[in-house]
């Protein structure tokens, strides 16, 4: 992997039209120019990347594996690449689909994933998230409006032990919406999980139940007034 792998992710995220992604150092990337000059400050160039020679092997991530020494694998493999890693990403009505979901797997520490109005990728994506370093790392996790995602999805989110907010919204074709949420609940105990009914339209990242009633509190206030 000639840039390593968070610049490489990097790379594909931009290509693919992502809103910003954050990197450890504090830089905000928000579009394909800026994604160009922060790699090539590092010393790569773009007009003349090697073809490989042999097929990427992904690190294994078990959940036998302490992070310690999923760390100490990952310092030794990447030592010769740029000490930054991907920190958050908006891949907000972006393009990215199933396969290139295989970059997030070998970065270090992806803590925050928004995927709002992405129509590309499926159950399988959330799959390679679960097989890779964010299913440790990750904390924060949003998914809106995405007409692919299944019931099957779910089982890679209760694999992300280190979940603590989880928002999902307007999946169609997630048919047992309450039975999702009861088991990621008992699955990740520590997590704040929220998925609006669909009649609940306009609420986004950051509903509760208890936003709910006060809306509806407030309404029914306005109608004694009057």
């Amino acid at each position: 992997m000639y840039f390593g792998p968070e610049l490489a992710c990097l790379e594909w995220l931009m290509e693919c039209g992502s809103t910003e992604v954050i990197m450890s150092d504090g830089t905000s990337i928000t579009c394909r120019a800026d994604m160009r000059h922060y790699i090539t400050d590092f010393g790569f160039n773009f007009k003349s990347i090697p073809f490989p020679t042999i097929p990427f092997k992904w690190s294994p991530v078990l959940p036998t594996i302490s992070m310690k020494k999923l760390d100490a694998i990952y310092n030794m493999r990447w030592a010769k690449k740029p000490a930054v890693h991907i920190v958050k990403v908006d891949g907000t009505d972006s393009a990215i689909g199933d396969v290139g979901f295989q970059y997030f797997k070998e970065c270090r520490q992806i803590e925050v994933l928004k995927l709002n109005f992405c129509d590309f990728f499926t159950d399988k994506a959330i799959e390679h998230l679960a097989l890779g370093r964010p299913s440790r790392t990750l904390r924060n996790i949003e998914i809106v409006a995405n007409p692919y995602i299944s019931d099957d999805f779910i089982k890679g989110i209760k694999r992300m032990r280190g979940l603590q907010r989880a928002h999902f919204y307007f999946l169609p074709c997630v048919t047992q919406q309450t039975g999702a949420l009861q088991s990621l609940k008992i699955s990740l105990p520590c997590c704040r999980v929220s998925f609006p009914e669909l009649k609940e339209v306009g609420y986004g990242y950051g509903y509760t139940v208890e936003d709910s009633n006060a809306s509806v509190q407030k309404t029914e206030a306005k109608t004694v007034r009057r």
